[in-house]
């Protein structure tokens, strides 16, 4: 679609159905060659194999660190959505920044899953991106069942968060112990409130902790 769009909601919406399309027609050209036995599998590329082997739990992957990368941003939606789902199960990596790759809610929602049952990563940082509150929501879902986490940081994103999200950001928390460092872009005071307290909980919950191990 060649279109001088000026909205940036607007335009991403344009560039998200383009790409959908394209995943689309990529998807039935493969459901016909395997009709007609014509299917040849082609060669995964270089970064659709580094999340394979993050998902196969490769224990030389401890940190990832993707920032605007090129072959990250050129991944179809059903790969980009593949990334966030293979921490689920990954006991190795312990560190994971992953910023301004257009990272969407399909992500979100793989990668809060993810999080939910993993129990080895520490810190994620992936600011700058392009979550909704639906998808901020998918990944404090995630965090809220997490027991490893203490630094998230999912600030400076591209779509507007609406207050009636925000407001149910603090309850998403309400059962973790882990996360004491939270980076989010909030305008409703009373949620901010209720985070930045929900943090001093774990940390005191923590100190008791560190207290009582040392008994």
């Amino acid at each position: 679609v060649s279109l001088s769009v000026r909205g940036g909601l607007e335009r991403q919406q344009i560039n998200n159905t383009v790409a959908a399309n394209i995943d689309n027609l990529r998807m039935a050209r493969r459901r016909h060659a395997e009709k007609t036995g014509t299917l040849q599998e082609r060669k995964r590329n270089e970064m659709e194999q580094y999340f394979d082997n993050i998902s196969q739990n490769d224990p030389s992957i401890t940190d990832v660190d993707i920032v605007g990368n090129i072959k990250y941003l050129g991944l179809n939606p059903t790969e980009r959505t593949k990334t966030g789902a293979a921490f689920a199960t990954n006991s190795h990596v312990k560190t994971i920044k992953m910023v301004k790759l257009q990272l969407d809610d399909a992500f979100a929602a793989a990668f809060g899953k993810a999080i939910a049952s993993n129990s080895t990563i520490q810190k994620v940082v992936i600011d700058s991106n392009s979550f909704s509150g639906t998808g901020i929501k998918s990944l404090l879902e995630g965090l809220g069942k997490n027991s490893s986490i203490v630094e998230f940081e999912v600030r400076h994103q591209s779509k507007t968060i609406s207050s009636s999200d925000e407001k149910l950001f603090p309850t998403l928390l309400a059962d973790n112990k882990t996360i004491i460092k939270l980076g989010v872009d909030l305008r409703d005071q009373m949620s901010k409130m209720q985070i930045d307290r929900k943090l001093n909980e774990n940390r005191e919950y923590q100190r008791k902790m560190r207290a009582a191990n040392k008994k």
